[in-house]
């Protein structure tokens, strides 16, 4: 493995792949755990 990666440009491509895919899980937990709660609320 060569020494002279550019690691910024490793890591930047490694961001922009998984940020997006991180972002999407993120916001599909917490559409569900809203979801949760509001049919908990309902319930009641």
């Amino acid at each position: 493995m060569p020494e002279n990666i550019k690691w910024d440009a490793v890591f930047q491509s490694i961001v922009d792949t998984w940020l997006p895919l991180f972002g999407v899980i993120i916001a599909v937990i917490v559409i569900a755990v809203v979801v949760h709660i509001i049919k908990k609320k309902h319930k009641k």
